[in-house]
Formats: C-alpha cells, structure tokens, sequence
C-alpha cells in the first residue's frame, strides 16, 4: 500500500512540474520539445513500477510469495490447534464432572439408605473458568433424583372420608419439607450448601428448582 501510495504521488508531482515548466516556457520551437521531453518522462514515471519489478531479485519475490504462503498456513494450523485444544478441554470437564457425580453418589448411599431413599440421578454442573482451578464446593451445582425405596411395610388403614383439596395441599406441603429435610442431609454430607442443590424425589407431589 505504500509503494502504490508513493507511485501515485510521484506522478501527481511530476505533472504539477509540468504544467510549471510549460508555463514558463515561451511559445516558441522549444516548447514542443519541451512538451515531448516532459510527455516521455511522464510515461517512464507511470511504468516506473514495472521496470521496479523487472529490477527486483527473483528470489526474493518467490521468498515474499512463500512467506505469504507460509504465515497463512500458520495461522490455519493455529485455528486448527486452537480448536482441538477446546474440544479436549471440553472433554476433561465432561470427565471431571461424570467422576465428581460418581463419586457425591457413592458418598450418599450409605445415608440415602438410611433415610429410605436411593439415588436414581445425580448431575454435577459447573461454570468453566472453576474448572480449571481447584474446585470449592461452592462453585458447582448439583441435581438429584432421588426414589423412595421399595419394600417398605405397608400400613393397613380403615377407609375414611377425607376432603381431597386439604388432603393434596398437606401432601404438597409435606413434601416440600421433606425435600428441605433431605437436601440439608445430602448438603452435611457433600460439605455444600443445600442451595446449590436442586432436588427431586420421585413419587412425591413437590418438586425442588433451585
């Protein structure tokens, strides 16, 4: 861009010279000399580029093609790095994530059971700039799916008459505070905070969305 820049200004000055020089010249033989002298010289400033490129050294014009060449391939081969190295990253924190629910699973087992529950799903999810640190537990969330276990004793009741609004509002409410009562538990045992949990226990009638 700026030998073009230098070839346009080299012309333009060359024809505001010429216009002096003919102003000042007489109108006489001289002048159509003159003109001729100055016509000519226009015409080699104007290929003065090509005569540029005739002088030049082959080699280096093949080294500056090749280095063109050369630095858009780097930057392909970069692109190309750049993204593999995010795919393997992504890869890391998806097995990060995968062997932290392995193991918040088996570390609740033992207390689950207790509580006559067991584990259906557990998810773990994080923000990515946490998982290139040491993670703290309160940089990740967690979701639970939690099942009540089977075979529990059933207990004979008379048949009653009961008012069904009451009864689901109660069921409703007792079972937001039994999801309250477990993720407190399972945050004891994951050293977390119950908020960075949501929970959901199946076969009840509440649900947690945090």
């Amino acid at each position: 861009m700026s030998f073009l820049t230098e070839w346009i200004t080299s012309i333009i000055l060359f024809i505001l010279f010429a216009i002096v020089i003919d102003l000042l010249l007489p109108n006489s033989s001289m002048q159509k000399y003159a003109k001729m002298v100055v016509s000519l010289l226009l015409i080699v400033v104007m290929l003065n580029p090509i005569f540029a490129l005739f002088r030049a050294d082959p080699d280096q014009i093949f080294s500056e093609l090749m280095k063109g060449k050369e630095e858009a391939q780097s930057e392909e081969i970069k692109n190309q790095m750049n993204l593999e190295k995010k795919e393997i990253q992504a890869s890391q924190r998806a097995y990060i994530l995968k062997q932290m629910a392995v193991q918040l699973e088996k570390s609740a087992k033992e207390p689950l059971e207790k509580e006559s529950y067991e584990m259906k799903h557990v998810e773990v999810l994080a923000d990515e700039e946490h998982l290139d640190q040491n993670m703290e537990a309160d940089q990740f969330r967690i979701k639970a799916v939690l099942s009540p276990l089977t075979g529990d004793a059933v207990e004979t009741v008379a048949k009653v008459d009961i008012d069904l609004s009451r009864q689901k509002e109660k069921s409703a409410e007792s079972s937001s505070k039994e999801i309250k009562r477990v993720k407190e538990k399972l945050a004891d045992v994951w050293n977390t905070s119950p908020e960075h949990i949501a929970l959901n226990i199946e076969g009840g009638d509440a649900a947690d969305h945090e």
